[in-house]
């Protein structure tokens, strides 16, 4: 994999806005690689291996762009990303011409056979996200907005002052909002390179944390909470007690992402 998979030294174009990229893909390792290159054109990346999984984490918001392998054990790819409603990228193993010509007749927005090279798939997903037209500058959970463009959260109508790397920390969190982050994944989303250690996440968490109590966001248990033995997630049940919303019976939120 790791000759197929060969990264060029090189400088993609910026992106306007970082996009939110769901890489659904069997192989844990090769899933691992796909969702760390998109990482580091800026996206906000989560990484699943059935359509089943890939349904609860977009439970609470949309990706903007679904890259799937075409082959997954509950379904097809296509099918899921047509389930979720965005644009896709299908990978498959299957180089024949009528394959490709076939998939993107039903569908597909554009195919990628394997083996293929990290720089190409990024520069699929640039040409496929500049393609659309709808791609968010603001992800919203209740009161709190982070705009990705500006680089800013907001609560309400407040600043929330945060350093480069609490701001990527809470994209992260927020990729989706409720979901348990291990120290390792927080890692590998919001530190370059996998730069620091489980410790760095502790004492950013920490930090981001309290800003965001400071700021008027708390909530029984934290608005981060900590899951012992498993790692962190961004409490939707205390957002709500913030916002004096009822918890609800059955999980779900409600975003403009």
């Amino acid at each position: 994999m790791q000759s197929n998979l060969g990264t060029v030294e090189r400088t993609p174009k910026p992106i306007a806005s970082p996009a939110r990229i769901l890489v659904v893909e069997a192989h844990p390792g090769l899933r691992v690689v796909l969702a760390q290159r998109l990482r580091q054109d800026g996206h906000l990346t989560a990484g699943v291996s059935t359509a089943r999984q890939a349904m609860e984490v977009c439970a609470n918001e949309k990706p903007d762009l679904v890259v799937t392998t075409e082959l997954l054990e509950d379904t097809t790819g296509l099918h899921l990303a047509q389930t979720i409603g965005c644009s896709v990228l299908v990978l498959t193993a299957r180089t024949a011409t009528e394959v490709t010509v076939g998939l993107l007749d039903a569908g597909a927005d554009d195919v990628l056979c394997k083996p293929f090279g990290l720089e190409e798939l990024a520069a699929r997903c640039r040409a496929l996200l500049r393609r659309g037209s709808s791609l968010k500058e603001r992800v919203s959970v209740g009161p709190l907005h982070v705009h990705l463009l500006l680089r800013q959260v907001t609560l309400g109508s407040d600043p929330v002052d945060l350093s480069p790397r609490e701001f990527a920390l809470l994209c992260a969190l927020l990729m989706p909002p409720g979901v348990i982050r291990s120290r390792q994944e927080l890692l590998g989303m919001a530190w370059p390179s996998r730069s620091g250690g489980p410790r760095s996440v502790d004492t950013q968490v920490l930090t981001l944390r309290r800003k965001l109590e400071q700021a008027g966001l708390r909530g029984e248990g934290g608005i981060i909470q900590t899951v012992r033995q498993q790692g962190y997630r961004f409490s939707l049940h205390g957002l709500r007690q913030h916002v004096g919303e009822p918890e609800p019976q059955s999980a779900g939120t409600t975003t403009d992402i």
